[in-house]
């Protein structure tokens, strides 16, 4: 039961507090770049309240909250449940680099993102998009803004290089995000074991010819991060084929003769290839060698696949024609990998359906499984190999000119290396960020990161929560709702007077005290998390799921000196202030219905 203020005063009330705010001017820059207040919307007498974090620029635009592509998926996780935007009330509670954090170009060059705000630069930066194709993207937006009392954070990853006594990288304020093979997190909540987005990458095509050449013969050297291998005169086809495949790394081949062995011919034929150094090669060395050893990385098991294959079994595979009439058997030298990386490779052939056994440093393939192992491969084994496969599978099944299609370049992950340098001397106190048009996000010498927020919709500044407080409190005391779920991290910590993070809180209610009411507050990530974190549409689902039961459960203990009231001196003042420097709220009926959605 809401207690002694019926639901039109509460109406009545709200419009004062509106016309209030409305006339607000003591933030400067907000009161200044603002086109309107966005007060909040729904039903003032609603049991359940959400709150938001700031105003984005489509809801300073019309007034609302939440009128974006997270409102509508707000309105959709709330008729999974059964209700509607109408029975609930919506209210806000009102990120960035260093200056030298360096921004990868659309034309692979690199710029201080300091320098890119300043200049205002609108031309194209690397971003990633929603398929992990690396991409360019316009510049659409320019922000600086104050270190505040954020914590700052270093950001790098294994396969940086090395600048002085660090490895290469950049510094950013905890709360932005950082694109990881989990989906985005807030730079103070990585752990030690998330691989981050380099904002590096090859196309599909290749990064399955170079992981199967270096499984084979090939190999990434250390220094410089190339790729070197080499083939017989007698495979000096194969050998161009694989340069035209590499050829968006520049692949240059070299013909040469090379002393023999004791015994044999006095020289023989040897064709080489070396690619370019690339930062993409320089992240997968840091998978395939250890200490200066090759080793098969884990994630092969996973993503090994018959183009890879068909690459690797080119370079050390072979299929063993047996005489009297047999079938033939198939075999892979492995003679540079342990026994783990053996049960790795094993792995990732059974998940393709071609078991093998491990013996002497070879792979063996039974008959039944040659068989197979060649009709996998045979579309991509060119003419000048086709010897390695099965003689029946090789003239039944064809070669496949058009399966080496290149693709975009896919962005590679890496293993992340994060610390907290908030505590360090710093003599600057003004941190950047830029709005990047579709991706809303782009590629950093640290990594790939998301947009900061505009100023319209980063997190308040100290004196704006100050400023903006009340007013939230006094929406809470005049709707006097049951539960309270705060979206994101920001609201969820303001709320709370805690540090700890949305991702340790979400889905656990606890009973609150806010201004002079307990409520239960319930902590759910932001909607707008799943729009680029597919996979946390679930969790998002499973917390708005409990919704029902924590609305059953009916208001918690009130504080005996809250009894539902606002004092009738702070309403007073209100009035006070709203006939004093406000607009008519009541001279404006349709308006105030659209803003405040009073049902």
């Amino acid at each position: 039961m809401k207690p002694h203020r019926s639901a039109a005063e509460r109406r009545e009330a709200l419009k004062q507090v509106l016309a209030q705010a409305r006339s607000c001017e003591r933030c400067p820059d907000l009161a200044a770049s603002r086109r309107t207040v966005v007060f909040g919307a729904g039903n003032a007498d609603a049991d359940l309240m959400f709150v938001g974090e700031a105003p984005g620029a489509t809801e300073d635009e019309q007034g609302l909250p939440f009128v974006g592509r997270a409102g509508k998926l707000l309105d959709q996780l709330l008729g999974e449940i059964g209700m509607e935007r109408k029975e609930v009330f919506v209210a806000n509670v009102l990120k960035s680099l260093r200056y030298n954090a360096r921004v990868q170009l659309g034309d692979g060059s690199w710029e201080r993102i300091g320098r890119l705000v300043r200049s205002c630069y609108d031309g194209e930066v690397m971003a990633v998009n929603d398929d992990g194709a690396l991409v360019r993207r316009r510049v659409v937006g320019w922000h600086a803004t104050p270190l505040g009392g954020r914590r700052v954070f270093r950001l790098t990853y294994r396969s940086c290089k090395n600048a002085d006594a660090e490895r290469v990288g950049i510094q950013l304020t905890g709360d932005h995000a950082v694109l990881t093979e989990r989906g985005y997190v807030p730079a103070e909540e990585l752990r030690p074991d998330d691989r981050i987005a380099t904002g590096q990458g090859l196309s599909a095509l290749a990064r399955d010819v170079v992981c199967g050449t270096v499984l084979g013969d090939g190999c990434l050297q250390g220094r410089s991060s190339h790729l070197t291998l080499s083939h017989s005169q007698r495979q000096a086809a194969y050998a161009r084929f694989k340069a035209m495949l590499l050829r968006e790394l520049d692949a240059r081949v070299d013909e040469f003769a090379v002393a023999a062995a004791v015994g044999g011919a006095r020289e023989y034929g040897v064709v080489n290839i070396r690619t370019r150094a690339h930062r993409a090669l320089r992240v997968m060395r840091s998978d395939f060698y250890v200490s200066g050893r090759k080793v098969v990385p884990r994630w092969i098991a996973a993503e090994l696949n018959p183009r890879m294959l068909a690459f690797w079994f080119m370079d050390d595979g072979h299929t063993r024609i047996r005489p009297g009439g047999r079938r033939p058997l198939a075999e892979i030298a492995t003679s540079a990998f342990s026994h783990h990386d053996l049960q790795v490779l094993i792995e990732g052939l059974c998940r393709l359906g071609l078991p093998a056994k491990a013996s002497r440093k070879r792979l063996y393939f039974d008959v039944a499984t040659t068989e197979r192992l060649s009709e996998v491969i045979a579309p991509f084994v060119p003419p000048p190999m086709r010897y390695k496969l099965d003689p029946d599978v090789a003239t039944r099944v064809p070669f496949d000119e058009g399966a080496f299609d290149p693709g975009p370049a896919g962005v590679l992950y890496d293993e992340c290396e994060v610390e907290d340098i908030t505590d360090r001397e710093r003599g600057d106190v003004t941190f950047f960020c830029i709005d990047v048009e579709g991706t809303h996000n782009f590629v950093t010498a640290g990594g790939v990161v998301h947009n900061c927020r505009p100023p319209g919709n980063r997190d308040p500044l100290p004196l704006e929560i100050e400023n903006c407080q009340d007013y939230l409190h006094r929406q809470v005391d005049l709707i006097q709702p049951t539960v309270i779920c705060t979206l994101g991290n920001f609201s969820t910590k303001l709320l709370r007077g805690d540090p700890t993070g949305i991702t340790r809180l979400h889905g656990q209610p606890e009973v609150i005290t806010i201004g002079s009411r307990a409520v239960r507050l319930y902590p759910i990530y932001h909607p707008a998390a799943a729009l680029y974190t597919p996979r946390m549409l679930e969790t998002l689902r499973e917390d708005f799921a409990r919704l029902p039961e924590l609305l059953a459960m009916g208001p918690p203990e009130q504080p005996h000196q809250a009894a539902g009231e606002i004092p009738q001196a702070d309403l007073a003042e209100a009035r006070e202030r709203a006939a004093a420097g406000a607009a008519d709220v009541l001279a404006e009926p349709a308006r105030e219905v659209d803003q405040l959605g009073l049902f």
